[in-house]
Order: C-alpha cells, then structure tokens, then sequence
C-alpha cells in the first residue's frame, strides 16, 4: 500500500473548504459563522475579552493537524529504506522557501490588495504563473518540470515588480519580503520545525512530547524581565543585520521566522503523532475481516465523533463549560466501551486515534480556565489542545466512512480538495471571482445578502463550489501543485 490516507486527505479538504467558505461568506450571518473574536458580537473588529470557538475556528488547526500527520507519511517510507537524514534537508529547506515564495507573492498579486482596472486580470495571470511554478505534470520528466516550474517562478517575480512600481499608490512602502500571507508563513515555519521534530523523535514519543513542555515553559516565563529566557523567545536572525542589508533585503525584525509561530507545534507535534499510528496502520495489513467491529458499534462511534466536535463548539461558544466537560467525559467512556479490546489492525487504529484524542481534548478542557478561556486570537493553550483532539475525532469519523465502510464516494469531493491544497486555497481569489467579476456577475452575487441574510451564505458557497470544480479538475487529471 502507498503511504497516502483518504480520510487524512479528506480532513484536508475540509480544512481548505472552510477557509474559503468562511472568508467568503457575508457580514450577514448569525455569529458562529465567524471567528468567534471578529464577528457580530464586536462588530467585525477584533476583541479579545470574547471567548469561545466557532467552527471557523477548527479550520486553520485541523489543516496544522494534517500537515503534521503527512509527515511520517511522506517520509517515513524513505528512510526505513535507508535514506540518511541529512539527505532530506535540501528537499525540507526547498519547501520552505517555496512556501515563502508563494506567502510573499500572494500578498503582492492579490486582486483585493491591487487597485485599476486591470486588477482581476492580473489575478488570473497570477494564478497562471502560480500553476507553472508549483505544478508536477506526471507526461513531463523530473528535469523538465523542474526546468519549467523555475521559469513559471522567475515569470511571477516579474510579476510582482511589474505590480509594485505601476501601483505606487497601493505599495506606498514598496516591495517588502515582509508583506506576506501570514497563513503560509506559518506553515513554512511548520514545514520545518514540525519536520525536524519529527525527524529528530521519530524513535521517541516522549522526546517529542518534551518539545512540547520545554517550549510552553519557555512561553510562560518569556516575559520575565531581564531571564535567559525573555532573550531566547525574542531572538531572531534579522535583528544581527544592520538597517542598510534589511533594508536592502526589504525585511523587518519579524520577518519569516518569530518564536510565536512555534505555538503550532502544539497542534503539528500531536498530528505527527497520528501521522504515526497511520504508518503503523499501513504495515499492520490484517485481512481477516471476522475480528473487525461489529457495523452497529462503528455507526455508534461514528455519530459520538461527530456529536464530541458538535457539542465542543455549541457548549465553548456558549461558555457551558461544566456541561462541556460532563458530555465529554459521558462521551469518551461511551467511545471507549465500544473500542476496547481491539483485534483488528483498522479498530487499532481507531482505539489509539481515540485515546490520543480524548487525551488532546481533556488537557485543552483542563487549560479552558488558563488564559481566561478558549480563543484563537491571541491564541490560548487550551485552544492547540482541544482543536487537536476534534481534528483527531473528524479524522476518525471519515476513516469510518471511507476506510471501514468503504464508501469513499461519499466524501470524494472533499478528499480530492485535500490532494491539492494549494491550488484550492488561492483558486477562489485568484481564478473564480476574477472571472466572476469579468462577466460582471460579482457586483449581483455581493448584493445576495440584501435579499436575506441568509443569502450572504449563498455569495460563498457559489465562490467555494467553483473552487472545488477547478480543484477535482485539475486532481483528476493528476496536475498536483507541490513545494
């Protein structure tokens, strides 16, 4: 078997549609449409003092999460064939910078930022650029794809100049490495810290759970004055080179790499851990189908799943913390019961899935009262923990779909999202309300609130399901966009 997971691709796609829909959506909505810090309830400007997560708020985590988890998928294999660590480093530090890359050229080609009447057209012809840059056709040899994607990215750096000097009134500050999509930035940071992580523990759970302590001690104690500590979380590269090669190099103290981003790790270290059991899961090939569960006891599992990230979001949004607390352990010893004693390689999996998760979510449960209670921003310990433990459970939910009932059609959509999440994620912006907006349907289809507010729904969806068209399309032609 290849070392690809239909329900870790379809906990991807899942990720990608929900970034999109929700950043696509109306200001219309009842609030739990929107982070639960910037929505209605503040008015749409950020207000920390609110507490609690919506199910915009899983989006970015479940993504970390698997991103973490295909990391011992994709390379697991390689070295158990021998491969050396070092050997790896040029390919993991060529994914940083093309994640860099992209992160930078997103900011300075997006058709929100650019003024003019050129701005949708130069959109698409970002995108274009994007696809030549990232692309792996599979008819074209390894050289020749490689050839072509460094011409697509010399054609896109163009790009972004020509952007800068003909729109002076939307660049004021020019170009700088600096202005980027904070999103990618940090998956680059996670690309590499979460990788050598991995790489560095894979032998050792407990090590990479003491990454985890050394780093949320260094958190709880970097604002002490004057300790090694306050110095260790705000060093950082770019302050050692003076203002004349920042300047030259258009960066600031805060560019690419900050301590801060390293809080992912509490969400990308737990997914490695996942990422492991589905290795696991891959060698232990057990085919006697007698020792599976019974269909009763995996409908069961599969609606407590759902109903354990249901139940999350309905009582932290609420603030029923107690009741929260109460489902969640009624729930859990549920689960257990019908997940104890294993005999089957597939029910393995779901057992130890389950006992990591329960564990994330009740650590999350126990930190909800740290830091004044859950909230994505400024991010809480609670927050990496509890969106840990959901991300595991809906990974869970779509294996049983897929993996234990076989019924892979049903979320096939979804899992062919999560095999090319970087087209997906700047399809929307970059290729479907452009063409949108040059056949002048984007001014009716940013009015459908004005019908009904529920029509502000609508506005996303239609944005969301041309994505998912030009998504399927381009994975069932096997065109993958790669870094």
């Amino acid at each position: 078997m290849n070392n690809r997971s239909s329900a870790l691709d379809a906990l991807r796609g899942l990720a990608i549609i929900g970034m999109v829909l929700s950043g696509t959506i109306a200001h219309s909505l009842p609030a739990w449409n929107y982070h639960a810090q910037v929505g209605p309830r503040s008015g749409f400007n950020f207000d920390p003092t609110i507490f609690g997560i919506t199910w915009v708020d899983l989006v970015f985590p479940f993504f970390l999460f698997a991103m973490g988890a295909a990391i011992p998928l994709a390379l697991s294999r390689r070295l158990d064939k021998g491969i050396k660590i070092q050997s790896l480093f040029p390919a993991i530090l060529k994914r940083v910078f093309l994640l860099v890359l992209f992160a930078v050229a997103i900011y300075h080609t997006n058709p929100y930022r650019l003024g003019g009447v050129w701005n949708y057209a130069l959109a698409l012809l970002a995108f274009g650029l994007f696809f030549v840059s990232f692309v792996r056709f599979p008819s074209l040899s390894v050289k020749i794809n490689g050839l072509l994607n460094w011409l697509g990215i010399g054609f896109l750096i163009s790009l972004i100049a020509f952007n800068v000097i003909s729109q002076p009134d939307v660049f004021k500050q020019g170009f700088k490495l600096s202005h980027n999509d904070i999103i990618i930035l940090v998956l680059a940071n996670m690309a590499l810290f979460g990788t050598l992580s991995w790489l560095f523990t894979r032998s050792s759970i407990i090590a990479r759970l003491g990454i985890l302590a050394v780093f949320f001690a260094l958190r709880l104690t970097a604002d002490a004055e004057g300790s090694w500590n306050q110095l260790v979380w705000n060093l950082n590269p770019a302050q050692f080179l003076s203002d004349t090669i920042k300047s030259a190099l258009y960066i600031s103290d805060g560019w690419l790499y900050r301590m801060d981003f390293l809080k992912y790790l509490f969400i990308v270290i737990p997914g490695t851990i996942a990422g492991d059991l589905l290795v696991n899961w891959f060698s232990d090939n057990d085919t006697l189908k007698s020792k599976l569960p019974t269909k009763n006891q995996m409908w069961i599992t599969l609606l407590l799943m759902l109903a354990m990230v249901i139940s999350n979001l309905i009582c932290l949004y609420s603030r029923y913390l107690v009741v929260n607390l109460l489902l969640n352990i009624a729930f859990g010893l549920a689960v257990y019961f019908l997940l104890r004693e294993p005999k089957h390689s597939l029910s393995r999996l779901y057992f130890r899935l389950f006992q990591w998760g329960f564990f994330w979510l009740l650590l999350g449960s126990v930190f909800e009262a740290f830091e004044g209670g859950i909230r994505k921003d400024h991010a809480t310990m609670s927050y990496f923990f509890v969106t840990s433990g959901l991300a595991i459970f809906t990974l869970i939910f779509f294996s049983i779909v897929m993996n234990y009932f076989g019924n892979k059609k049903v979320f096939r959509y979804v899992a062919e999202i999560g095999q090319n999440p970087m087209l997906a994620y700047v399809a929307g912006t970059f290729l479907v309300v452009p063409m949108l907006a040059i056949v002048g349907l984007m001014p009716h289809i940013n009015k459908l609130y004005e019908i009904t507010p529920w029509f502000g729904l609508l506005k996303g969806l239609i944005i969301t399901g041309g994505m998912i068209a030009v998504t399927v399309f381009t994975v069932r032609r096997k065109w993958f966009w790669k870094t």
